[in-house]
């Protein structure tokens, strides 16, 4: 079988990895008056428009969970990611005011945003470029501001995979102004509004109740070749077999020109 990209998608499928070539605009043809006559005619029953041809955005199918490579091994040992109230990672990324916050945001009757194991729907999220331009101000902890960016590992699971249980955010999951997607129709319309708009994107979280077993990890992303060959050791250790891909852009901050 052949490998996949570092998005997870077979050779040739990615526009990220295999860009398609620059259109060839064509030189506008000489019309005739007859055919400039013809095209103002109506069209004929069943022709489809320019308009037809315009497609909506893929929606997005896939979401990412950011953690620092000294937390792998407890998550290794228990098989499964596991939201912050049931996890004691050895790095935390966020504040105790984030973390009261998330704690005290409800997710539904019964959990909050914190009983949830988090990912986004980008690997270049908002909240991520945050951490990599230093972590500054109170929602980060101090170990988020000392951490180096290429210390940590990027996760993706397929959406399908958890779709009966995830929850969908438009944006920072505890905020008040967010809002939340519990049904299926719901989902659909914050995930067709992250496809046409990269703010969204970027900003909207994905929550899974509970726990996501190791099982529904379908790729492991690090920012250099030292960092895939541990990371590579320790899930071979661990017995757990899932591609390791060296992807810098996810790990180095883009500085604006």
């Amino acid at each position: 079988m052949s490998e996949e990209c570092v998005h997870g998608f077979e050779p040739g499928m990615c526009a990220t990895c295999y860009p398609p070539p620059e259109p060839v605009k064509p030189l506008p043809a000489r019309r005739s008056p007859r055919s400039a006559a013809k095209s103002l005619r109506s069209p004929a029953p069943g022709a489809t428009g320019k308009a037809a041809e315009v497609r909506p955005p893929a929606l997005p199918n896939r979401m990412f969970h950011v953690t620092h490579v000294s937390n792998l091994p407890a998550i290794l040992e228990a098989g499964e990611l596991r939201p912050s109230t049931a996890a004691s990672p050895a790095l935390k990324l966020a504040s105790p005011i984030t973390e009261e916050l998330r704690s005290t945001a409800p997710v539904d009757e019964s959990r909050s945003v914190a009983d949830c194991v988090p990912f986004s729907l980008s690997p270049l999220a908002t909240w991520w470029g945050e951490v990599q331009d230093g972590a500054a101000g109170p929602t980060w902890s101090d170990a988020a501001r000392a951490a180096s960016t290429i210390d940590f590992v990027v996760l993706g699971v397929d959406l399908g995979s958890v779709e009966d249980d995830v929850v969908v955010s438009d944006g920072d999951a505890a905020a008040v102004v967010t809002s939340l997607a519990r049904s299926a129709e719901d989902r659909r319309r914050i995930l067709a509004r992250a496809a046409a708009d990269a703010a969204v994107l970027q900003a909207a979280e994905a929550l899974v109740p509970g726990t996501v077993p190791l099982s529904k990890v379908a790729i492991v992303a690090v920012a250099n070749d030292p960092r895939r060959d541990e990371v590579r050791a320790m899930l071979q250790a661990a017995g757990v077999s899932v591609k390791v891909a060296v992807y810098p852009p996810w790990f180095v901050p883009v500085v604006a020109e």
